[in-house]
């Protein structure tokens, strides 16, 4: 009886949209904003025309000031750069052209300094054809002939024997295009790629390339770093089955998306290399009592990425809201409610809106919305991904490979002062420099740059830390609302119009109650006519422009007019709205409770 009568109590607390908060303090990484570097494409120290660790380094305090708490930075190893620093040639070492491993560690030690955290891009899927496993596995040097997945043509004996032309073992192919099967000349077999040919999938079925793993961990971790991002982890695990993958339209021609892939991503295998290397960390974390996080690149649907959290990664990045570069609020509603509702007890929600590998939001959505979605992901719960340059509302320039990696914007000078040299950077700078850059709108109060530093700071409070989030959508799926909540701490809401063609006019007490009257404007985007420190009422319609963004509180900020507030009025909870919080969860643990006490 006793613990049905907790259930009853946690049913109660649900409907009554009260926050049970957590009992221990959040671990540093639960409320980051974690900030993506491309070190190519960030600063320039010495003149080459591409970016580098003493560039990052030159600019932390520009970092710490936007209110970020951890850096990841993109492969930095040795490399032949064919495919952004991904071609790894030595996981020991960095590439020269972003300086040594002195500077490296130079940065790293800066970072700490200004209690920044650092995470490294790992990438063990696969590495260049030129580094020196590879180049003794296709010699079939007996100690590295299986760190790669090798296989016999399906004639292997007419090939050898006649010079016949090798037929590859099955349809497999490369996400990039072709086959992913190579045949090699020296060794007489193929080897698998799935990417690209230059960039051969290492055997994670033989143990001496765990153990090669394990030590590239323990060595970035003695050196310091505070946690690993995992590229391309779903497709770490081939099936040791050769059979062709399904054709999903055998009226299409035969490629990448068309093939069911069954036997090359989100094998269970990868689940116990996640925990492989979350007691790695976990064995350091014994010694000095801190957590290094595992994030995790995966484009797998959400059953997948659930089963991340439980083997030990914190951060399974979520993807799920930039799969669409046009989101409605419905959309955006649907997304995060599936993966917060769902997501096993305990773990952590985060989100990313954009990164180096697909369109910038500001190229997706418009201008109007820059500073909308920039809100929207340092709003949302968690961890918050954000990318370089969104900040200031930079754009994809016209390169087909690199359009979302041009250089920094941080002044309208000669290449937007990425590089103080007369050596044209490696790729492109936008146009658009001369007018948007960090410069220019550090000194214009209303600019993205200054919108995003106001919203980042919201971030620090209670209700950013542990409070919940509900949603609301009004006018016919066009203007997008979020309140932040925590009982007995100050509220916040988002509201983005979304609609960049029209203005909406919306009355917030018609479908949120228990608001306070009169709330008080935190920050408005420059296409919304609101400032901060003015006041508006619930119960009054309010005009919103084509992509306009203002987050209010109920908390008077300083700068308010004085407006008489009751300081004991009850602070507003969300209500004919989306409750997207964990009770859910605590309904079941209660359930779960019942089962095991057969109570």
């Amino acid at each position: 009886m006793y613990w049905a009568c907790v259930l009853i109590t946690c049913i109660q607390l649900t409907y009554c949209k009260v926050l049970v908060p957590p009992t221990t303090v959040l671990d540093w990484w639960q409320n980051s904003i974690v900030y993506e570097i491309f070190p190519l494409s960030f600063k320039d120290s010495n003149g080459d025309g591409s970016g580098d660790f003493k560039g990052i380094t030159e600019k932390l305090d520009y970092i710490v000031d936007l209110g970020v708490t951890a850096i990841w930075l993109t492969p930095f190893f040795e490399s032949p750069l064919e495919s952004g620093g991904y071609d790894i040639t030595n996981y020991l070492d960095v590439q020269h052209v972003f300086g040594t491993l002195d500077d490296f560690k130079d940065l790293l030690n800066t970072a700490h300094s200004k209690n920044l955290k650092v995470i490294m891009d790992l990438v063990p899927n696969h590495t260049s054809d030129k580094h020196i496993w590879f180049e003794k596995s296709a010699k079939n040097e007996t100690d590295y002939a299986d760190y790669y997945i090798w296989k016999d043509a399906k004639n292997q004996e007419d090939v050898i024997k006649n010079n016949a032309t090798p037929i590859v073992p099955n349809n497999w192919q490369m996400i990039c295009g072709g086959n992913a099967w190579t045949w090699h000349n020296t060794r007489k077999q193929f080897y698998f790629s799935q990417f690209i040919k230059n960039l051969p999938d290492l055997n994670f079925r033989n143990k001496n390339v765990h153990k090669e793993m394990r030590n590239v961990l323990n060595y970035w971790i003695k050196l310091g770093i505070d946690g690993i991002r995992v590229d391309a982890l779903r497709h770490v695990y081939e099936s040791e089955i050769l059979d062709d993958e399904p054709i999903l339209d055998e009226n299409m021609a035969l490629n990448y998306l068309n093939l069911d892939h069954i036997y090359t991503i989100d094998q269970d295998e990868v689940y116990d290399l996640i925990k492989e290397w979350r007691l790695l960390l976990d064995d350091f974390k014994e010694n000095d009592h801190y957590t290094r996080i595992i994030m995790t690149e995966s484009y797998s649907n959400t059953s997948v990425l659930f089963k991340y959290y439980i083997s030990g990664a914190e951060v399974p990045t979520n993807f799920n809201l930039l799969e669409n570069y046009r989101y409605t609020p419905k959309d955006f509603e649907r997304e995060i409610e599936n993966w917060i509702t769902k997501m096993p007890v305990g773990a952590t929600f985060n989100s990313v809106l954009q990164n180096h590998d697909k369109q910038r939001f500001t190229t997706s959505y418009g201008t109007e919305l820059t500073d909308g979605m920039n809100a929207l992901s340092l709003f949302l719960p968690g961890v918050s991904i954000v990318y370089y340059g969104g900040e200031i509302g930079m754009e994809d320039i016209s390169d087909e490979v690199n359009y979302a990696r041009s250089p920094m914007q941080w002044d309208d000078t000669n290449y937007a002062g990425f590089t103080n040299s007369t050596h044209e950077p490696w790729v492109a700078i936008h146009p658009d420099y001369v007018t948007r850059n960090v410069q220019t709108e550090n000194n214009n109060p209303k600019s993205y740059l200054n919108f995003f530093k106001s919203v980042s700071k919201l971030r620090q409070t209670e209700t950013f830390k542990r409070g919940g989030l509900a949603i609301d959508i009004f006018n016919n799926n066009t203007v997008f609302v979020l309140t932040r909540f925590l009982p007995e701490h100050e509220n916040y809401t988002l509201i983005i119009n979304m609609d960049t063609n029209y203005t909406q006019r919306v009355r917030l007490s018609d479908q949120i109650s228990n608001l306070h009257d009169i709330l008080t404007i935190v920050v408005g985007s420059e296409n919304s006519n609101f400032n901060p420190g003015n006041s508006i009422s619930t119960t009054e319609w309010l005009t919103l422009s084509p992509g306009a963004t203002i987050v209010l509180t109920d908390n008077l900020i300083s700068t308010s007019s004085s407006i008489p507030v009751d300081d004991t009025a009850t602070k507003s909870t969300p209500s004919s709205s989306t409750q997207l919080y964990i009770t859910s969860r605590i309904v079941l643990l209660c359930l779960f409770l019942i089962t095991i006490f057969n109570l």
